[in-house]
């Protein structure tokens, strides 16, 4: 299943661009805030226990890494669970329902 490459998210009120991008074997959101503040990359990464967190790249800005990264991470979720629907076909159609 396909990602969305580029939609819009509400961080802190405001509705940024995000734009996702594979590197290497990384995914790296690109997130553009309406603003003049600077644009923010994140990815997932590992820590020394296993465990997965959001991180800026470069790092600095892990705080909003966090937050920006749980309402990506919502988002997408919530597109896969709508792109499982599904398809219904018309009775008008020639070909029989499997239904029928």
């Amino acid at each position: 299943m396909d990602d969305p490459k580029k939609f819009e998210v509400e961080l802190n009120g405001q509705i940024v661009q995000v734009s996702g991008h594979t590197v290497k074997s990384a995914r790296v959101y690109h997130v553009v805030y309406p603003n003049s503040k600077p644009p923010l990359n994140i990815t997932i990464a590992e820590d020394a226990d296993g465990l997965n967190f959001w991180t800026s790249l470069p790092e600095g800005r892990q705080e909003e890494a966090e937050f920006a990264g749980k309402v990506i991470a919502a988002y997408i979720r919530e597109y896969r669970r709508n792109q499982l629907c599904a398809t219904t076909t018309d009775k008008k159609l020639p070909a029989p329902s499997l239904f029928d």
